[in-house]
């Protein structure tokens, strides 16, 4: 027996030291990190690249009034993998971007040209190719530092945001794999959600997250469309409208407003084909499951008969998805990149005599 409660014994202290020894095997490498949680890159006035990160910072509280549980670090170089360089050097720690989900672009990038850029940081291993890409009004690094309504880190608030959005057809999404493939795709225009800082009071949110004074909210209802060199313009809630419309309208709440009234309906499930001619006739075919929410149209929405629901719902898509279409192209951008799904279905040399695009819609009332 007493044997038996030796080995038992031994075996205890044995099962105890390996857990403490892979505990500072695993742990020792994460403490000699920064855990990155977001990033962003600026182009400088002077034309040199600024990569700012937001590193998780461990041992701090999360509690109402507590220190700020993220910090934020800039490096300023010629180039991008200098930069990155950089903050390993400020900081003594060398950063880890496995937890970064975001990756925010400032304004200045995206109008003077992104492609290089977000080409370089592709081929950098270090970063994930899923990390979701946003382009920002003013700074990627003020949007980082701003102080956000909701507890938590921007960068954190920026993911949470991205992913109700996509989830709703709020914006067209995109990844940094995405992104760079669309550029290096012939025919594809490539596209990012466009945040700009909404400031509200600073009573909102409750605990105080750091950074300035002022506390800000994130709205992306725009989109950016890029050229084949990569810089970009920002287009009107309208274009974002329909590119969902096109391909991401489930979960999307469309506002319909005419002469006789509004009427605001929800697209449960949308179904989509696209159809390419070898002469260029393009044709999407759609089938939107809809419900209405909300009508001053009649008494309830229930009451509306289903072919005005039907006739406002084709109306109003054809409008926009045309519009958009028509608007675009005046700046050499195709936000449905037709071009490119022409490519892909009869090859790179194939070319189209001209590219025109019809519509057939179907619209099905749900009452779930």
């Amino acid at each position: 027996m007493k044997k038996r409660s030796k080995q038992i014994l031994a075996l205890a202290l044995i099962i105890i030291a390996c857990a403490i020894v892979s505990e500072l095997i695993v742990s020792q490498p994460i403490l000699n990190k920064g855990i990155v949680v977001g990033m962003g890159i600026d182009k400088t006035e002077k034309g040199e690249v600024e990569v700012t990160v937001q590193i998780a910072v461990a041992g701090e509280s999360s509690a109402p009034g507590a220190p700020n549980r993220y910090a934020v670090v800039s490096g300023e170089a010629p180039t991008l993998i200098a930069a990155m360089d950089k903050i390993a050097r400020i900081t003594a720690y060398k950063p880890a971007y496995f937890h970064c989900h975001i990756l925010v672009l400032g304004e200045r990038l995206v109008k003077e040209g992104v492609r290089e850029i977000a080409t370089q940081l592709f081929a950098e291993d270090s970063v994930m190719d899923d990390v979701a890409v946003m382009a920002v009004k003013g700074t990627a690094k003020e949007t980082l530092e701003r102080s956000v309504s909701m507890q938590g880190a921007a960068s954190i608030y920026l993911q949470q945001l991205n992913k109700i959005n996509s989830s709703t057809g709020g914006h067209p999404t995109a990844t940094l794999k995405s992104f760079v493939t669309q550029f290096e795709t012939k025919g594809y225009t490539p596209y990012l959600p466009w945040v700009e800082a909404v400031p509200v009071p600073k009573a909102i949110g409750g605990a105080d997250t750091g950074g300035d004074e002022q506390n800000y909210v994130f709205d992306c209802a725009k989109t950016v469309l890029f050229d084949d060199g990569g810089k970009g313009t920002v287009e009107s809630e309208k274009v974002t409208t329909a590119i969902g419309l096109t391909g991401q309208a489930e979960g999307m709440t469309l506002n319909i407003k005419n002469e006789k009234g509004f009427m605001d309906v929800f697209i449960k499930k949308s179904l989509e084909w696209w159809h390419m001619e070898k002469n260029g006739m393009v044709t999407l075919s759609v089938i939107y499951f809809v419900k209405v929410i909300a009508t001053d149209l009649a008494e309830s929405p229930k009451d509306l008969p289903d072919k005005t629901v039907e006739s406002m719902v084709k109306e109003e898509v054809r409008s926009l998805v045309m519009t958009t279409r028509e608007q675009t192209l005046q700046t050499g951008k195709d936000p449905f990149s037709l071009l490119g799904k022409y490519h892909k279905k009869y090859g790179e040399k194939a070319e189209a005599q001209n590219l025109d695009l019809r519509l057939k819609i179907k619209v099905k009332l749900s009452d779930a």
